[in-house]
Formats: C-alpha cells, structure tokens, sequence
C-alpha cells in the first residue's frame, strides 16, 4: 500500500507541471477543442501507416481551422508523421523509419506494452495495429503530454495510456509488462546500467525489451564519455561501442541478445520542417557530415532486442 500511495503522489506531483506558467498555455489550447460539437467527432477512425492519419468525417471547416491553429501552438512536434484530415504535421523525426525497422520485431498481440520514452506516442498509436492488450506510455514532459491528449482526443484508443513518468518511476511497476520499448533513452542517463536493470525489473519473466543507444565503432570494450556537448546535447554521458552496449544488457541479466541492426542517422530520418523549430540535424554535424561540430563521430545507432528468462 506505502508504494502505491507514493505512485498516486508523484503522479499529482508531475500532474501539476501542467499549470507551470510555460504549460498552462497548451493545456489551455486543448480546452478550446472542447467546443467542436459531439456530433462533428463521430465515425472518427485511425489508420496506421507511416503517418498516423486520423480521419474525422463530419468535422465542420471551422473546427477543422481550429483543429489547425491548436496543433501549431503545439510546435515543436519532435516525432510524427501526423496526418489530421488534411493538415500533415511533418516533425522532426521521421519516426517511420525507426518504427518500420522494429515492427517485424515486435510480437504485442495481447500483450501488455511499454513505451519509455514515449514522446507524443507515435510508436504507440503505430503499434495499436499490432494488436496488444494495452500500451503505457511514460514521458515526464508537459509538452509531450499535450501532444498525445490533441491526438487521443480525436482517436479516442482504449489501450492506450499516458504515464508523466521517467525510467526512474519504472520501479512501481514491477514484473508488469511482456515488452518494453527503450529507445533514445540510455544515453541520457548517467547511469546506463541501472537503467537497463529498471527495464528488466518491469519485464514479466520470459518479456522482452528492445533498446537502442547512439554507438561508436570499434571491437573494444569501452564507451565514449563526451567532456561537453555532443551533437549539441549537453545530455549525453555514455556512448558504448556494439560490443560494450551487448554486455551492460548481458551484466543487467539479459539473455538472447539479437542485434537488429546498426544504423547511421541520416537527413530523411531528422531534419528541420515547419512543425519543428530551432536547430536540428544539419546543424550538429560539421561540413562532411562524419563528424559533430564537437569532433566525435556522427550518430549512428544500435537496435537490440534481449529477453528475460
């Protein structure tokens, strides 16, 4: 009971960073949905390809020009492809490509599914069409929060659900999920170990995780641990080689580790458009594109798949 009220307490807790004076903003656009008739919603359906595309037939042309003017107070869209009717939100990362790589990996039908990392939940509207008894998104950011309430507010998916949590709060929910996804998160943590370990005490025991990490090349066992800013993100603390990133999951008691692939980020993958803003790809990197603009070599990843027996 002690640790169930303690979960009931952090999620208040995170709950009011939505009246942050930054937020309350965005989570005031979402209210102005609230006036497009009940009528205007009905017979809206989801279809999943590389863009998420939610169709809502009878939407008047005057909620649809609300409808568009609260996904752009919603910019930055880091994740996506999205498609509302008509209006594309093209964001930053081409997330399909990430997603398509995966997909033939993932194995959800009536499977409980965690996202960590979930951003605005474009991996878990994807994967609705996999058939998984529920996904549980954890994000601890606002604005990624608000994000998926705009587009669950027109999917209305039963499955899914929305942690304001980080890795950190996986502790809760223990042996609770059959697959968990961990992607674009170790290499944020200063400890990419108890990480991985948080991963695997939530797994069920015969679950599965699929992880990916920025990597460095070399048969070494070491990581690159970047003195300032990589690619201009002053979060970055380990970047293992392939074979070292094998071995924290061996060390964190996974089994069955397969790699799925390797992967160079490329400009189709992460780049500027209208619904991103500020910097992106193109500005990390120096004129060769081999290279940050720090000197360490360009991002490239490692996607693995490992079990817990």
């Amino acid at each position: 009971m002690t640790q169930e009220r303690d979960l009931e307490y952090l999620r208040a807790e995170r709950k009011r960073a939505l009246a942050f004076k930054n937020i309350l903003p965005l989570v005031a656009q979402l209210e102005r949905l609230k006036v497009i008739p009940k009528s205007e919603l009905q017979g809206a359906k989801v279809f999943y390809g590389d863009f998420v595309r939610l169709e809502i037939p009878h939407l008047s042309e005057e909620s649809f020009t609300l409808v568009c003017e609260v996904a752009r107070e919603l910019i930055p869209w880091r994740k996506g492809p999205f498609i509302l009717n008509t209006l594309e939100i093209q964001s930053e990362w081409n997330s399909a490509i990430k997603y398509n790589l995966l997909a033939p990996h993932l194995h959800l039908s009536d499977k409980v599914v965690g996202d960590i990392g979930c951003n605005n939940g474009y991996y878990m509207f994807r994967a609705v069409e996999l058939n998984p008894a529920r996904i549980v998104g954890f994000d601890p950011v606002p604005l990624c929060f608000v994000q998926f309430q705009f587009l669950q507010f027109f999917a209305q998916e039963s499955r899914l659900q929305y942690e304001l949590l980080g890795i950190e709060e996986l502790s809760f929910f223990a042996r609770q999920f059959d697959v968990l996804l961990c992607l674009g998160v170790l290499y944020h943590r200063k400890s990419p170990l108890d990480a991985i370990k948080l991963v695997y005490n939530a797994l069920k025991s015969g679950g599965e995780a699929i992880f990916d990490s920025l990597i460095i090349d070399g048969e070494q066992e070491i990581a690159l641990c970047p003195m300032g800013r990589y690619a201009k993100m002053p979060n970055v603390y380990f970047i293992p080689t392939l074979r070292t990133f094998e071995g924290w999951l061996m060390k964190c008691g996974f089994k069955e580790i397969v790699v799925i692939a390797t992967l160079k980020t490329a400009f189709d993958e992460q780049h500027k458009t209208q619904w991103s803003s500020g910097e992106s790809l193109e500005d990390f990197l120096e004129s060769s594109g081999e290279l940050t603009i720090e000197g360490y070599p360009a991002p490239k990843r490692a996607y693995l798949k490992a079990k817990k027996l």
